[in-house]
């Protein structure tokens, strides 16, 4: 039986005998109902599985994965990924579009529409949809990119330790959902593009390369951020490069964020 279908089966089990015990009117020593207990139950559960995640982790095989190029000129990527390390940069070779290390194992989609590719990468294994659930496998990611391609990048990130390094690639779209996760990331260095950055309880740190204008715009729930306001001074209700509007290369950043540390440099 697979991980996770076993994890959901104790839940369900475990949910069933306390509405049981409920419904039969059955009481605690002190008087409350059985489901009461829910919650805690709960909560003690999923810690146990997570560390019996840690401990017990499956045998997790590394594989090379290479998607070609096939002539195309332009690419949309989706990468998603969860528990684990998590490494994206430039250096895939001249008729690759990616070259990968992969551990835990990989899922490819991928599509030739006239001169644009489509390419998807996802965990082989299912992830449950609870926070810090997923395979008992290590998520060991090294992702490499054509440079030379202009790439719509779309990253969906678990619990993970990422660090994003774009300085050198064609990004003319960037969107980044992240979960629990400690993130550096690197923006590219030429362009004038679009990033959207929505993440929950996280550690980020944005570099933005030296000529690189931007615009930063944040909605923040309980988050903390820091930005290097002789870059981008304060203006209004974001931080703006004085040379914004007329630079060749610029970042228009969004952020949304929830508990997070967040810091632009």
């Amino acid at each position: 039986m697979r991980r996770n279908q076993l994890m959901w089966g104790v839940v369900l089990l475990l949910v069933g005998v306390l509405m049981l015990a409920n419904s039969m009117g059955v009481r605690l020593p002190n008087g409350k109902s059985f489901m009461d207990l829910f919650w805690p139950l709960l909560l003690i559960l999923l810690g146990g599985w997570i560390l019996f995640g840690i401990f017990f982790r499956g045998t997790s095989k590394t594989e090379d994965v290479s998607i070609e190029l096939q002539g195309a000129r332009k690419a949309s990527l989706k990468l998603s990924h969860g528990a684990g390390e998590f490494r994206v940069h430039s250096g895939a070779g001249l008729n690759e579009y990616i070259h990968a290390t992969i551990t835990g194992g990989v899922e490819q989609k991928v599509n030739r529409d006239g001169d644009k590719l489509d390419v998807k990468l996802r965990p082989s294994q299912e992830i449950m949809g609870i926070p810090f659930i997923g395979s008992s496998n290590q998520l060991d990611w090294d992702v490499a990119i054509n440079a030379d391609i202009p790439t719509v990048l779309k990253l969906n990130l678990g619990a993970n330790k990422s660090v994003i390094d774009l300085h050198d690639l064609n990004i003319t779209d960037l969107k980044l959902e992240i979960g629990a996760s400690e993130t550096q990331l690197t923006l590219p260095a030429k362009g004038r593009f679009p990033v959207d950055l929505d993440f929950g309880a996280a550690s980020l740190t944005i570099t933005i390369p030296d000529g690189l204008a931007a615009r930063i715009k944040a909605s923040l729930g309980a988050a903390d951020i820091k930005v290097d306001e002789s870059r981008f001074p304060r203006s209004g209700g974001y931080y703006q490069s004085p040379d914004y509007e007329t630079a060749i290369n610029a970042a228009d950043i969004t952020i949304d964020a929830g508990a997070a540390s967040i810091k632009i440099k």
